[in-house]
């Protein structure tokens, strides 16, 4: 596993301390995943806990018939898999692969010894729960209170960053698929194509390679409030 990789994931997580992360580099076992791999089973009953160190991953529940309902994303530098090692109950979500993946995996119990002996690491995770919480706070709220259109604007705005050469700009880097992004609203291929077409046309959207570009957040998120 590459020091830069560990480097930035630390840095995501905002573990500073050089005694914390050398344990946890010591402490870890490294994987490597192919796109598209499981690396968490529905219902499955281990208690891995996995930091991401390079690509990303979805978070969908499996219904009867096998169809996936998406419920998250991540990307390198996030815990996950650390419900199933608190509670000590089955996997409540699968975890697939989106890309090729560089994970550092620990067992349950190797984890929280060096929660116990390293504050910043239960710190870290402190953060990743409380914000993951928050999100689905706030996506609840979309579903039942904003139109189709008003969603895909709110999840355009929260995937992307402050533009690096126009303050007033925000970009998402990893542009998502049409249908991505309508599996994270909740909404059809078709109505995520129409609704990101007329942001195109209208000059508030523009893709370059595989990123957008929101060239008005601020009326975007206007647009959010009206819908």
């Amino acid at each position: 596993m590459r020091d830069e990789a560990w480097r930035m994931a630390f840095d995501a997580l905002d573990i500073l301390d050089d005694e914390a992360r050398q344990a946890l580099v010591e402490t870890a076992d490294g994987r490597f995943v192919k796109a598209g791999t499981t690396i968490i089973a529905q219902d499955d009953e281990d208690d891995l806990v996995y930091l991401l160190l390079e690509g990303a991953v979805r978070v969908v529940l499996l219904s009867e018939n096998g169809q996936e309902i998406w419920l998250d994303w991540f990307g390198a530098g996030t815990i996950f898999g650390e419900m199933a090692a608190l509670t000590g109950k089955p996997r409540t979500s699968e975890i697939v692969a989106e890309t090729d993946c560089t994970l550092a995996v620990l067992t349950g119990d190797r984890f929280f010894a060096l929660m116990r002996e390293h504050g910043e690491i239960g710190v870290a995770l402190s953060k990743i729960l409380a914000n993951r919480i928050y999100n689905t706070t706030q996506r609840m709220f979309e579903l039942s209170a904003l139109s189709a259109p008003g969603r895909i604007y709110a999840e355009l705005l929260r995937m992307s960053e402050p533009s690096t050469e126009d303050s007033t700009q925000r970009t998402i880097s990893r542009a998502p698929s049409m249908t991505e992004l309508a599996r994270r609203v909740n909404t059809t291929r078709e109505t995520t194509s129409r609704t990101v077409n007329d942001l195109e046309r209208r000059g508030l959207l523009r893709r370059s390679d595989d990123a957008f570009e929101l060239v008005d957040p601020d009326l975007l998120n206007r647009m959010l409030s009206a819908s």
